[in-house]
């Protein structure tokens, strides 16, 4: 433990420019799952920095000591004075991961992405959030947060200690917008789009094919299940933004609110609206025009409490063979409820990653880079960024596929379609399928595609 404690020293002072400031916390117990999601609260308070938090100088680095024996149970979550909040990791570390003994969140993290990382998770890494979000003008002193929530039961742990980075040019990789609401002289267009900026939904596939998982049948926990991560990015021209307008109903009767309770039990649906920008005559603003879209709702489980897009993703499990010897058919062998997601940028593209890429396998050329600002999952406004995406790890709730029992061994192709309603417009539908071969054994053991 004492080398541990020596490497993570080195991690939090080991790139510190001249005008960088540390400030340090101790943490204490983080409780175990009881049934109901709730944080356990540690204070930073930072004091005599005096400084506002931008691009210039900010908020760079979060690092942690934590110990905890399943930390996949964990999500974890920076709070800032203003109320910002971004993931810093959640329910990564896989089925075996332990400890966070040494580590540290960066945008620019050369130890790559915390949902990639392994054990011993000692070094700097891109977290699940965006910690540029939290340079946005707001003053560095005041009270800070980490929120470290246990949704699994089993295993308590304990925070040992905290550090806040503040540097000098918090965000280097972070290139700037070229196009923004307010100055859109800049902002490119496609002719064919008629001025509009319409997004362009992917998936990005390499993601899914680290975090694709088939369970066998006598697993203790997820007997019979694909498990599988996805992430959803935007490749268009502009932002996917859905906004609500309060409007919420049980079938076709409005009611009062998401409080509301249907008589069939179920939860009220908001009736969303897709707000889709256009270039002005004037060049140097964005107009927009709002049209109805899907719905939304308050997802209370555990790891979620708040308000997912209905029918975001699909989940098929196909079969394939051959008719009469040579006619190839697929017969689909299992199909999951559409999985909800809260959509809001859990990461934007950068220029040195690798997982951004298009269907053809190229870096997709991203003209308004960065438009749009998308931080919470409230039941207002919510929406991806151009070049941003929104990422779903395995571990999380309806992140799965129940596949029949007794199903023979062999492979299988799952496939996953964003939008597969058609409720948002985009300008190409094209690229919304997605599929992956993954093998079966119900007597083997669990296995990653």
């Amino acid at each position: 433990m004492s080398r541990l404690i020596f490497i993570f020293i080195l991690v939090v002072a080991g790139s510190q420019s001249a005008t960088a400031q540390l400030v340090y916390a101790s943490g204490g117990r983080i409780l175990d799952f009881n049934g109901t999601e709730i944080a356990d609260t540690f204070i930073v308070n930072v004091e005599n920095i005096n400084a506002k938090l931008d691009t210039s100088f900010g908020l760079a680095k979060v690092c942690i000591n934590l110990s905890h024996d399943r930390i996949s149970d964990l999500k974890i979550e920076l709070l800032a004075p203003d109320g910002t909040r971004i993931w810093l990791t959640n329910r990564n570390g896989g089925l075996n991961g332990r400890n966070y003994p040494g580590t540290c969140f960066r945008s620019n993290g050369f130890s790559g992405y915390a949902r990639d990382a392994v054990s011993p998770f000692i070094g700097e890494y891109i977290p699940d959030g965006r910690l540029d979000f939290i340079n946005n003008g707001q003053p560095s002193n005041g009270i800070w947060k980490i929120l470290v929530s246990d949704l699994r039961e089993g295993v308590t742990g304990r925070l040992n200690s905290i550090y806040l980075h503040f540097e000098d040019n918090p965000n280097p990789d972070r290139r700037k917008s070229p196009c923004e609401f307010r100055e859109a002289a800049g902002c490119l267009t496609d002719p064919i789009d008629h001025g509009q900026l319409l997004p362009d939904l992917v998936l990005l596939t390499s993601i899914t094919e680290k975090n694709l998982y088939y369970f066998p049948e006598n697993h203790p926990e997820f007997p019979s299940q694909i498990r599988f991560a996805a992430s959803i990015a935007n490749f268009g021209y502009g932002p996917l933004e859905t906004f609500g307008k309060n409007e919420w109903y049980c079938g076709k009767t409005r009611v009062s609110g998401p409080q509301s309770v249907c008589s069939d039990g179920s939860k009220p649906r908001q009736q969303l609206y897709q707000r889709i920008y256009r270039k002005s005559e004037m060049a140097d603003t964005l107009l927009y025009d709002d049209i109805p879209a899907g719905t939304n709702y308050f997802d209370d489980k555990p790891g979620h409490y708040h308000y997912h897009v209905d029918d975001w993703v699909s989940i098929e499990l196909y079969k394939k063979k051959k008719l009469l010897g040579f006619i190839n058919t697929k017969k689909q062998i299992a199909r999951g409820n559409k999985v909800s997601y809260c959509l809001f940028d859990s990461g934007i593209c950068q220029s040195t990653d690798s997982i951004c890429m298009d269907s053809a396998g190229k870096k997709p050329d991203l003209k308004n880079y960065g438009l749009g600002n998308y931080v919470t999952c409230d039941s207002g406004k919510q929406g991806i960024s151009v070049g941003g995406y929104d990422t779903y790890g395995f571990m999380y709730e309806g992140q799965n596929l129940e596949l029949p029992k007794n199903l023979p061994r062999g492979y299988y192709e799952l496939q996953l379609t964003i939008d597969p309603n058609h409720y948002y417009r985009e300008k190409n539908r094209k690229n919304n399928t997605f599929r992956f071969k993954i093998f079966v054994n119900p007597d083997g053991k669990p296995q990653n595609k």
